[in-house]
C-alpha cells in the first residue's frame, strides 16, 4: 500500500512538471522559435563565413555589400514560387531569417572591419584614402541599430575614433605651422618669435609624448613633419627678414646724414637680425643664413655711407 502511494505521488509530480513544461513552451513567442534552414539561408551563412575569413590587410566593403544585397534579394517575394520570399515558408519565418542573418552579417563585418582598420593604424604609412575610408565606414557602423552601446564592437570603434581624432589634431597643427606667415614690414614691426617658439615647443612635446596615442605614434610621416617644424619656422623668419631688408634697402636718401640713417634705420633692422637665436630653431643652416642677412644689410650701409647727402 505504501509503495502504491509513493508511485502515485511520483506520477502526479511528473504530470505537474510535464504540464508546466508544455505551458511554458506554448506561451513562448512563436517568432523566437528558429525557422528551418534552406538553400538560401545556407548560402548567406556560407558567405558570412567567407567574410570572416577575409584577410586583415585589405578592406572588404564590396563583399559585405554583396552579401547585404543577397539578403535583400532573397527576402523579397518572388511569386508564385516564393510568395513570402525565399528564407521561409511564411512571412514570419522570412522576417525572422532576415533579421537573424542581418545581425550575423553585421557582427562578422564589424569585427573584420575593426581588424582591418587596426592593421592600417598599426602600420607606419597612414594613407589618406585608407583613413578616409575608415572614418566613413566607422560612422556607418555606428549608425546601425544593430550596434549595442557598451559592446566590444562599440568600444573598439571608439578606440579607432580616438586615434583618428589625434591624427587629425596633429595634421591640423602641422598645417598651421606650414601656413604660418608674417608680412608686416613696418620699421618697428618684428617677427613674432614667441609664437614660433610656442609651436616648436608643442611639436617637441608631441614627439616626446609619443604623439599622444599609441597608434598615431607609429605614423612615420607625422614624426618627420613634426621634426621639420623648427626648420619650417626658421625659413619663415628668414623670409620675413629678407622681405624687410628688401623693402628698406636704398632708403638712405630719405635721411639727412649717414649717422641719422644708422640711428633711425640701420640699427633697428640690424637688431632684428641679431635677435635670431640659434637655440630657438637649432637648425644646421642657421649660421649661413645669419651671415647672409647680415652681409645683405651691411651692403646697404656701405651704400649709405658713400651716398652724397
Amino acid at each position: 500500500m505504501k509503495a502504491i502511494k509513493i508511485f502515485l505521488a511520483i506520477f502526479v509530480l511528473a504530470a505537474i512538471c510535464t504540464g508546466i513544461f508544455l505551458w511554458v513552451q506554448s506561451s513562448q513567442d512563436p517568432a523566437k522559435a528558429k525557422a528551418p534552414e534552406n538553400q538560401f539561408t545556407k548560402k548567406i551563412q556560407d558567405e558570412i563565413e567567407q567574410l570572416k575569413g577575409k584577410p586583415d590587410n585589405a578592406f572588404c566593403k564590396e563583399f559585405y555589400s554583396l552579401v547585404t544585397s543577397h539578403i535583400n534579394d532573397f527576402y523579397k517575394p518572388l511569386p508564385p514560387t516564393y510568395p513570402y520570399g525565399r528564407f521561409g515558408n511564411n512571412q514570419m519565418e522570412n522576417d525572422q531569417w532576415k533579421e537573424n542573418l542581418e545581425s550575423q552579417l553585421y557582427s562578422a563585418y564589424a569585427e573584420k572591419f575593426i581588424a582591418q582598420a587596426k592593421f592600417v593604424l598599426r602600420g607606419s604609412a597612414w594613407k589618406s584614402e585608407d583613413l578616409k575610408f575608415i572614418q566613413a565606414e566607422k560612422k556607418q557602423l555606428e549608425k546601425s541599430k544593430l550596434l549595442k552601446a557598451g559592446s566590444l564592437v562599440d568600444i573598439e570603434l571608439s578606440i579607432i575614433q580616438k586615434a583618428l581624432n589625434q591624427y587629425n589634431t596633429i595634421v591640423s597643427f602641422i598645417a598651421s605651422c606650414q601656413s604660418f606667415s608674417y608680412s608686416n614690414t613696418d620699421l618697428f614691426a618684428s617677427f613674432p618669435i614667441s609664437e614660433a617658439e610656442s609651436k616648436i615647443l608643442e611639436a617637441s612635446n608631441l614627439i616626446n609624448t609619443h604623439l599622444g596615442n599609441d597608434y598615431v605614434n607609429k605614423c612615420t610621416r607625422l614624426h618627420d613633419e613634426l621634426g621639420n617644424i623648427p626648420q619650417i619656422l626658421f625659413k619663415k623668419h628668414i623670409g620675413y627678414l629678407d622681405s624687410k631688408i628688401n623693402f628698406w634697402s636704398e632708403k638712405y636718401s630719405n635721411y639727412y646724414s649717414h649717422s641719422e640713417y644708422t640711428r633711425q634705420l640701420f640699427n633697428p633692422i640690424k637688431s632684428e637680425i641679431d635677435a635670431l637665436d640659434d637655440e630657438t630653431y637649432n637648425v644646421d643652416s642657421f649660421n649661413a643664413e645669419y651671415q647672409r642677412l647680415l652681409k645683405k644689410w651691411n651692403d646697404d650701409n656701405v651704400k649709405a655711407y658713400n651716398y652724397d647727402y
